[in-house]
């Protein structure tokens, strides 16, 4: 048979096979082994946060660390080679991952969100303290120039931390409050602190300008400030503002959460989280005025005072996570005068005594005012707040 008839007959026998059942042409890829899973863990609402109840129902200062911790053999998460197009993922026991809401944490990965350290600022100066994590003394004191893009009022200084370890600050005078942003705070000496003015608070039909004495984060992040009213002296006027507006684009717009004019704490100088059962607390705080150191619901304005003290104006807790022990603990600050410095000391959670100085601040030179005229600010733990809206 010649080549031309041997293809023709080929050909014919091709065409009479029979196809096989169920192929195709087309292939939808749906590889599952490269989606990646995160494990969410979750935590009980009812439990995370302190109790609503006046603050004069409601015991602050047990120092009781939470009993309940995370199995650290929980497997790292799902991780990506940049240098390939597939994706390896891990697989995680959901046993291991899931945390009792009781246990606060620290959040973020920021270095000075997750570890205890305080801040105080005075004029063209900012200190910054660092905790020894494991029993809460004083490791060092490092002292910066604070240098502001517009020139700041040498007056009572508000400071607060946000989840991002930056600062927000206020000063306050007969003529307004300023508020200022140092998105990088320093740690290590010779290091300038670099602060953009924001604006100043803006007048919401008082009679006078807003003085605000001291600022507060509660734990979804939220930006207070406590107005000190007709002056820094009594209650009269005194409220407790939110911050509604991007204020680190300049808005300083703000909301009333509480008239404080006829509330039963004193004309507050700064404010603190609290410790309920050995958690932190934003809404049944802390705070401080003229060495007397209250107890405060920060929705309803009452408050108890809980015992005099040797620091003047700053307070600051933080959380037991923060420390070895877990135990949480609280911090006040002197105000020193033109020749002392500031003094830090720690508050005993179960009668409210304070300890012998920590340390003893830089005497800054200044002209008037006080080495201590400043709140004290820190990082603040995973919480649940319970400040309304």
């Amino acid at each position: 048979m010649n080549y031309a008839a041997r293809a023709a007959l080929l050909s014919l026998l091709v065409a009479c096979t029979p196809s096989e059942p169920g192929s195709t042409d087309t292939a939808v890829d749906s590889d599952a082994s490269t989606a990646t899973t995160l494990t969410t863990v979750d935590t009980d609402p009812t439990t995370g946060g302190s109790e609503t109840t006046s603050a004069t129902d409601t015991t602050l200062g047990t120092s009781d660390p939470s009993t309940t911790t995370t199995d650290a053999t929980t497997e790292a998460l799902p991780t990506t080679d940049a240098t390939t197009t597939s994706t390896t993922t891990s697989t995680t026991d959901a046993t291991t991952t899931t945390t009792d809401a009781t246990t606060t944490e620290t959040t973020g990965g920021n270095p000075l969100w997750d570890s205890p350290n305080l801040w105080y600022s005075v004029e063209n100066h900012l200190m910054y303290i660092e905790i020894d994590p494991s029993d809460g003394s004083v490791v060092a004191l490092v002292h910066n120039e604070l240098v502001a893009d517009a020139p700041l009022i040498h007056g009572q200084n508000g400071l607060t931390m946000l989840e991002d370890g930056s600062l927000i600050g206020s000063r306050e005078s007969a003529e307004g409050t300023q508020i200022f942003h140092i998105a990088a705070p320093p740690t290590t000496e010779d290091t300038p602190a670099q602060a953009t003015l924001l604006g100043t608070v803006p007048n919401d039909g008082q009679a006078q300008p807003i003085r605000i004495e001291a600022l507060y984060t509660d734990c979804d992040g939220r930006v207070y400030l406590m107005d000190t009213g007709e002056d820094v002296g009594n209650t009269e006027g005194n409220r407790l503002l939110r911050f509604t507006g991007a204020y680190l684009d300049g808005d300083l717009t703000f909301e009333v959460i509480t008239d404080l004019g006829n509330a039963s704490v004193a004309d507050i100088d700064d404010m603190s989280p609290g410790i309920v059962e050995g958690e932190v607390s934003d809404s049944l705080g802390f705070a401080m005025d003229s060495s007397n150191l209250w107890q405060i619901d920060y929705t309803t304005g009452t408050g108890t005072q809980l015992a005099q003290t040797d620091g003047t104006w700053g307070i600051h807790a933080l959380g037991g996570p923060l420390f070895d022990d877990q135990q949480p603990r609280l911090y006040i600050l002197s105000s020193g005068d033109v020749q002392t410095g500031a003094e830090l000391m720690q508050v005993d959670l179960d009668d409210f005594t304070d300890s012998q100085p920590l340390i003893v601040g830089p005497v800054l030179g200044l002209d008037n005012g006080y080495n201590g005229w400043s709140g004290l600010a820190g990082p603040l733990t995973e919480c649940m707040t319970t400040i309304p809206g």
